[in-house]
């Protein structure tokens, strides 16, 4: 073998060394790479339940809200009707007793 090849022949062990040497440090990195995408994958699905809850408890009170309404409207509507009966029968008490403003008898007025 001629000088020529010799070194032709090294340098081919040196590039395929290098070649090797590349391939592991790519692969250690690219593990190491996948456990920081791992832990980051991880915080953000916690991150994403705990919106997830977040969100449904918001519902859940938005519900309880629209329910409340409801009833508060209920029962105004209810304080209206008792308040048109009442004033109606103070009105039927006035057409039957005109001189009482306060709808009390005259005649325990002057007693």
């Amino acid at each position: 073998m001629s000088t020529g090849q010799i070194v032709a022949i090294v340098i081919l062990v040196v590039l395929v060394a290098a070649a090797v040497a590349a391939v592991l440090l790519f692969r250690r990195r690219s593990t190491a790479q996948r456990q920081i995408d791992a832990t980051r994958y991880r915080e953000a699905a916690s991150r994403a339940a705990s919106a997830d809850r977040l969100a449904a408890e918001a519902e859940e009170r938005a519900e309880r809200a629209r329910r409340e309404q409801e009833q508060a409207e209920e029962l105004a509507e209810m304080a209206r009707r008792d308040r048109e009966l009442a004033e109606k029968r103070a009105a039927q008490a006035e057409k039957l007793d005109p001189a009482s403003p306060d709808g009390v008898d005259a005649e325990r007025r002057t007693s």
